[in-house]
């Protein structure tokens, strides 16, 4: 760690992304990240000079730290967007596109704080380099308590599983990356209530076989070749299964299979499908796998991954691969549905409601509120 005074003018985010700038006069403290007490959730790797990089959506930083000032070093090849939450409330949401210092929040009371940032856009907005974090010199990060929640689940999805749209109100918009929120998805709300860490490996308008709008009914690149790598938007460099292990997998594909002709056959759909979940097989052998269909998509999709299912637990003995349909009429479209027709957060509380008690009945585990 190193000592700089903030005596340049600094970006300073203020509520709703509307950024003003601020000359600080505080001294503060540097924390790379590898320094003890920084956690940083999901996939990532680590630079020859010790930053972090990433592209997935939930990405999530945390620390605990006391002082009265807090800051974050990030840079982007794109332009991504991130909540903020200070002391488990949210206070800022803020975008970054350029190599910059960004001020979280000063004149806070000296006292002890929790800071947590999660990455609410996706891959394809740009890859993320984590720099570090800043305390004003007269606090310090705090180690993280060693009674850390042993519960992990890895999300493999699409957009739904993205949070595209989930902040969105109005289902006829148009996608805007500003609307599109991880945090707000039935993936992270569960988490949440399961007190679980998670890894979401997600990309919108992917599929099995197929991805959205493909001139043919089989795609070349799809959702499971992404779900070997470190990052979303590169094939190389593979990622390592060992550097974590989760104690279930849910899988939502099949929307973009069957989204526009022309669909996949069943059998092609089947054996993509029943090749990925060989895939975790390999990985992380026994765990369950928990294979999620709808809300935005029918038949055939519903009844293909249904019989996929059964036919893994019925003639091929894989006793732990679990299959839940949610409706279409789950969702109310005037309060339920955001940009292009995708769940908003309450349509996204609806999924994890209906979700989230088959995997606490498999599991044997409790749950918080879904919210």
């Amino acid at each position: 760690m190193r000592k700089i005074i903030s005596r340049l003018t600094i970006s300073c985010f203020a509520l709703l992304m509307t950024t003003t700038a601020c000359n600080s006069q505080v001294v503060y403290t540097e924390y790379e990240p590898a320094s003890p007490g920084i956690r940083i959730m999901g996939r990532t790797m680590v630079s020859q000079d010790g930053d972090v990089e990433f592209d997935w959506p939930g990405i999530t930083i945390t620390a605990n730290f006391t002082g009265t000032a807090c800051a974050m070093k990030m840079d982007d090849t794109g332009h991504n967007w991130y909540n903020v939450f200070l002391d488990d409330q949210p206070v800022r949401v803020i975008e970054v596109y350029s190599d910059t210092t960004m001020i979280i929040a000063e004149n806070l009371e000296d006292q002890e704080h929790s800071l947590t940032i999660t990455k609410r856009t996706e891959g394809f907005q740009g890859k993320a380099t984590f720099k570090g974090l800043l305390i004003d010199s007269e606090g310090s990060i705090l180690p993280h308590p060693a009674s850390h929640s042993a519960k992990k689940i890895e999300f493999i999805g699409n957009s739904i599983t993205c949070g595209y749209g989930a902040d969105s109100y109005d289902r006829f918009e148009d996608f805007k990356p500003e609307t599109e929120n991880n945090y707000h998805s039935y993936a992270s709300i569960m988490a949440r209530a399961f007190g679980a860490e998670t890894h979401i490996v997600a990309h919108s308008g992917q599929g099995v076989v197929r991805n959205y709008g493909y001139e043919k009914p089989v795609s070349p690149y799809v959702m499971p070749d992404r779900y070997m790598q470190v990052f979303d938007m590169q094939k190389e460099p593979l990622w390592d299964f060992s550097k974590w292990q989760p104690d279930l997998v849910v899988i939502n594909l099949g929307t973009n299979d069957f989204s526009t002709h022309p669909h996949p056959g069943e059998t092609v759909f089947n054996k993509g499908y029943m090749n990925l979940i060989k895939t975790v097989r390999e990985i992380y052998d026994s765990v369950p796998v928990f294979c999620v269909v709808g809300p935005m998509t029918n038949e055939p999709c519903y009844s293909y991954v249904k019989k996929m299912v059964e036919a893994n637990r019925n003639f091929l003995g894989d006793e732990r691969v679990y299959f839940v349909g949610i409706p279409t009429y789950l969702m109310i479209e005037e309060e339920d549905l955001g940009a292009g027709m995708h769940p908003n957060y309450p349509g996204h509380i609806k999924m994890a409601q209906h979700v989230a008690p088959v995997i606490a009945s498999v599991m044997g585990w409790d749950y918080g509120k879904l919210e």
